[in-house]
C-alpha cells in the first residue's frame, strides 16, 4: 500500500481507538503516579514530544519526553515506583527503547508499552501492554502510526484524569467529541492539501534542501514533518521552532533553500519573517487558515483547535511525501535499504 492510502484509512483508525479506549487502559489507569516518562526514536519520540503539555495539563503530573540514548541511571534517581514510563516503538521492535524500558524497570518504574502490533518485543517488559491499535503500515516512513500513538498518548491522559477525578465524564465527553471532529474533518484537508500539491508539484520536486518552521505548540509536527521530508524525498531537510529558527539558523538562507511553513495562527511576527525571507528566496511555502492567497500558500479550512490541530498541519506535508518522491525516481514506501537494520543490529527482525 502506498502512503496515501495509509492517510486515508487514518479517521477510520482513529475512531476505532477511541472505542476501544475504556477498555485498553482500564488497568493502568487504576494506578498512581507522580511522574510519567515517554521514550521512543524518531515518530515515536514526535509523538510524545507533540503530546507532552497536552498530557502534562490533563493529568496535572509531570512529564517527560526522551530518547532512549538519554535515558540513564540518573534519570530515575530517588523512589521510582510512583514513575510510569511509556515505551513506544510502532514496530515494537527498537532495540534502543526496549534498553531504555529495561532499566528503568531496573530503577523500580512501572512499565507501558506502546507498539503498533501485540505481541511484540517491548511489550515482554510492560506491566501494561497499551497497544496502538492502527493496523498495518508497511511503508517505511510511518503516517497513521504517528496520529494513531498521539491519539493513544491522549486517551491515556484522559483516561487516567477522569478516573482520579482530575476530569469530569462531561468533560471528557467533550474532548472525545473534539477529537471525532477532526477525525471527521480530516479527509477534507487531505483533499485541499492534494490540490495544492498538484498546483505545486514541479516546484517542489527541485527543492535541493528544506526548512520546516513551527512554532511552540506543534514542534514535535514540526520535527515530525521535517524528518518525513527527509526519508522520503532524500535531501537535506530540519525542523526549527519559530523562535529558535530566528536565533542564527535564518542565516543560512539563500536562493537555493525552500521554507515551509507551519502558521497556526499563534505566533504574529510569521508575516514579517516571510517578508525578511522574501529578499532571499522565493521558494517559501505558507500552510494556515489565514495566510495570503498565493498559490504557493496552502489556505485550508482548518479546526485550530488549541490541542487537536496536531491531527491537522502535517497533513499536507505527509502528502508531498506521498507524493513529490515519484517525480524525483523515488519510492517513498521503501526505505532507501531495506536492510538496514538488519546490518545495524538496531532492530529485532
Amino acid at each position: 500500500m502506498r502512503i496515501q492510502d495509509y492517510l486515508q484509512e487514518t479517521p477510520g483508525k482513529m475512531k476505532e481507538i477511541i472505542g476501544h479506549a475504556d477498555q485498553l487502559f482500564a488497568e493502568v489507569r487504576k494506578e498512581s503516579f507522580d511522574r510519567i516518562v515517554v521514550t521512543g526514536s524518531g515518530t515515536s519520540y514526535h509523538s510524545g514530544l507533540q503530546t507532552q503539555k497536552l498530557m502534562q495539563a490533563v493529568t496535572k503530573i509531570r512529564v517527560d519526553v526522551y530518547y532512549p540514548f538519554a535515558i540513564n541511571q540518573d534519570t530515575f534517581l530517588g523512589d521510582a515506583s510512583r514513575t510510569l514510563v511509556i515505551g513506544i516503538s510502532q514496530g515494537g521492535s527498537s532495540y534502543s527503547t526496549y534498553n531504555a524500558m529495561k532499566l528503568a524497570k531496573e530503577a523500580g518504574c512501572k512499565i507501558a508499552s506502546m507498539a503498533g502490533k501485540k505481541e511484540a518485543l517491548i511489550d515482554e517488559l510492560a506491566d501494561f501492554t497499551l497497544t496502538v491499535e492502527c493496523g498495518d503500515e508497511k511503508a517505511g516512513a510511518k503516517t497513521k502510526g504517528y496520529y494513531c500513538t498521539k491519539l493513544n498518548l491522549t486517551l491515556f491522559a484522559f483516561q487516567y484524569a477522569r478516573e482520579k477525578g482530575v476530569l469530569s465524564e462531561e468533560a471528557y465527553q467533550q474532548e472525545i467529541k473534539a477529537i471525532e471532529k477532526n477525525a471527521d474533518h480530516f479527509l477534507k484537508i487531505y483533499d485541499t492539501s492534494l490540490q495544492w500539491i498538484k498546483k505545486n508539484k514541479e516546484k517542489l520536486s527541485q527543492a535541493k534542501d528544506i526548512r520546516v518552521i513551527g512554532t511552540s505548540e506543534i514542534y514535535g509536527d514540526t520535527l515530525e514533518s521535517a524528518l518525513k521530508l527527509l526519508e522520503t524525498i532524500r535531501i537535506p531537510v530540519t525542523g526549527y521552532e519559530f523562535e529558535e529558527f530566528i536565533h542564527g539558523i535564518y542565516n543560512a538562507i539563500n536562493e537555493d533553500s525552500t521554507i515551509i511553513i507551519l502558521d497556526t495562527g499563534v505566533e504574529k511576527r510569521v508575516q514579517k519573517m516571510i517578508e525578511v525571507l522574501s529578499e532571499w528566496t522565493e521558494h517559501i511555502y505558507v500552510i494556515g487558515s489565514d495566510v495570503d492567497d498565493h498559490e504557493q500558500n496552502l489556505k485550508a479550512d482548518f479546526i485550530n483547535h488549541p490541542y487537536y490541530r496536531t491531527y491537522e498541519y502535517i497533513i499536507p506535508v505527509q502528502l508531498i511525501c506521498a507524493e513529490i518522491p515519484s517525480l524525483k525516481g523515488v519510492d517513498p514506501s521503501i526505505p532507501k535499504d531495506p536492510q538496514f537494520h538488519k546490518k545495524l543490529g538496531s532492530k529485532k527482525l
